[in-house]
């Protein structure tokens, strides 16, 4: 899965989008609703440590099963880390193409 996560991250089929809102809920199906919309299922969303610690405690579907790489599962998606990744971002991915998600959280 290291070699899944380089590939992802340094792929040219990506886009940057932008979320606004106050939870990481919203964020996360702002995401996965992304990528559905393109009539494609997240097969993989990448954060760094510490958003994926906050998915874990704050998303009560997430399950934690660490196998080699991976760290668990979100839905229909494999949580994989990287610590290349900074505390605002996510990126949802298949095997096409991907999204970052930029998190713009309010703390009202």
């Amino acid at each position: 899965m290291t070699d899944t996560v380089t590939n992802i991250i340094s792929s040219k089929a990506k886009v940057s989008l932008d979320f606004f809102g106050s939870n990481l809920r919203d964020a996360l199906n702002f995401g996965f609703s992304y990528i559905e919309s393109e009539d494609h299922v997240v097969q993989f969303v990448i954060a760094n440590g510490k958003v994926i610690k906050k998915i874990l405690t704050e998303i009560p579907e997430s399950i934690l099963e660490p196998k080699k790489e991976t760290l668990g599962e979100l839905w229909t998606a494999t949580l994989l880390h990287s610590s290349q990744m900074r505390d605002n971002q996510i990126v949802f991915s298949n095997n096409i193409f991907s999204a970052v998600v930029n998190l713009n959280m309010n703390s009202d």
